[in-house]
């Protein structure tokens, strides 16, 4: 069965900790990357790997383009929430974040109806 993983910053570690989320806490986008990289070498079948969205957007090209083409395990941005987004801006990034987990783009209307 698999399970959460969160790589993210260690001022927003004990809030996962309480949540009793699996993680790894870092403040630097290159051990966060090299984290990635031993989860990712570790078979981590069915995991959902979510990695603090900061660090994500600096991961190396080549590593995004091995994530992108994984079927498992997940990973995902966490969003880092530190700036307030636009009601537009979070759907955005939800559907995004949906197609990346479905593989393809779902939508909803005003009444919150698939479409």
């Amino acid at each position: 069965m698999g399970k959460l993983i969160v790589v993210t910053t260690r001022e927003l570690e004990p809030g996962y900790r309480l949540a009793g989320v699996a993680m790894r806490a870092t403040d630097s986008a290159d051990e966060a990357s090299a984290m990635l990289v031993e989860l990712l070498g570790a078979g981590a079948e069915g995991d959902v790997i979510a990695v603090h969205e900061p660090f994500y957007d600096t991961l190396d090209p080549q590593l995004r383009r091995r994530i992108d083409s994984l079927i498992s395990p997940l990973v995902v941005a966490l969003p880092g929430g530190e700036e307030s987004e636009a009601d537009g801006e979070r759907r955005a990034r939800l559907l995004r974040m949906l197609w990346q987990a479905v593989g393809f783009e779902i939508t909803f209307d005003q009444q919150g109806e698939a479409t």
